[in-house]
């Protein structure tokens, strides 16, 4: 397996290996370079702002750039587990306690139980199978036995249409969601609510979550891709072509079918089931691989690679951007 890179790397965090190191500051990485190789594969890529943590099944876990010394704990943690905490851009963060018990790595505060945030005759937390954050706010996934999915979103009112559901119009009624995830009562923006819009979709239940900036995305099972948020600062951000609201809305790329998604604090990067890749959004810092004189687009534009591998993943950090690829070598 490769990884391919581009974007922002002020701190390194697109360079793997001591010999890439310098005392000068890193060139950002204008188009998809290779930055990365493992003959028997590559489990997970997690960017942080200023670190990308990389699981391989050669070497284990692999960090690039510079990681605080708080985070260092989370080098430990085995790939799986990135599925169930998150950290919002504002400082606030949760973790999944179902699947990762309260410890020294989690303390609270500042990190919040996931379920101290739902009724405690709930068993909604242990559903949980996907939990991620955008800037002012968090998201989750929970899947259930029979396969069906809700998604649940909450975080700051004041940037509502990032929930991609209704809230009441006063912050100051109670109101959380119901343990079989079947409400549609309207739930605080700061309380876990349903998206009842990506709940019974025609093409199946929600598979993935992914957000970034005032974006948030979800993949169904039949490979279409959904996307909602606050319209005024993604524009802002340099999404201004993508044209989102606090509505969920289908994204038609031409005639492609989705396999995987990615959103940066700017741009979104998706990865079709045909291994094409399609990126929209600001480029300021290359991050979306159409090289330095490129500032953004606006629609969604092809980016291509030099490898004669298929492309099987895409991550996204802040403003930068990772594919996955599994080479010839991977292929025989």
């Amino acid at each position: 397996m490769e990884l391919y890179a581009a974007g922002f790397n002020a701190w390194g965090q697109l360079q793997f290996g001591k010999d890439e190191q310098t005392n000068e500051e890193p060139d950002d990485i204008p188009t998809f370079t290779r930055v990365l190789r493992d003959d028997n594969g590559i489990d997970g890529i997690h960017p942080f702002p200023s670190y990308t943590i990389v699981h391989t099944k050669t070497s284990g876990v692999l960090t690039a750039g510079l990681i605080p010394k708080a985070d260092l704990p989370l080098t430990t943690l085995p790939h799986p587990s990135y599925s169930h905490f998150a950290r919002a851009s504002n400082g606030l963060s949760v973790f999944n306690d179902t699947h990762l018990p309260l410890s020294p790595l989690f303390p609270q505060p500042p990190w919040t139980p996931l379920s101290s945030l739902f009724p405690a005759n709930t068993n909604i937390p242990s559903t949980v199978t996907q939990l991620i954050s955008y800037t002012t706010g968090f998201a989750a996934l929970s899947t259930f036995p029979d396969g069906s999915t809700q998604v649940y979103t909450w975080g700051d009112e004041r940037y509502a249409a990032c929930l991609g559901r209704d809230i009441p119009a006063s912050s100051d009624t109670n109101g959380a969601a119901d343990s079989q995830g079947e409400t549609e009562v309207e739930v605080v923006a700061t309380t876990p609510g349903i998206v009842t819009d990506l709940s019974d979709l025609p093409t199946g239940p929600i598979t993935k979550l992914a957000a970034g900036g005032y974006v948030l995305a979800a993949l169904t099972a039949g490979k279409d891709l959904y996307i909602w948020g606050h319209g005024g600062r993604a524009a802002a951000a340099g999404l201004r072509g993508l044209g989102v609201s606090g509505e969920t809305m289908p994204i038609v790329i031409e005639d492609y079918d989705i396999e995987d998604v990615a959103v940066g604090e700017g741009h979104v990067v998706v990865l079709t089931t045909s291994g094409e890749v399609f990126v929209i959004g600001s480029n300021s810092n290359g991050q979306l691989g159409l090289g330095q004189e490129v500032k953004g687009v606006e629609s969604w534009t092809r980016v291509s690679i030099k490898s004669e591998g298929d492309i099987v993943g895409v991550a996204a950090g802040p403003k930068c951007s990772f594919l996955l690829v599994r080479d010839t070598v991977d292929k025989k």
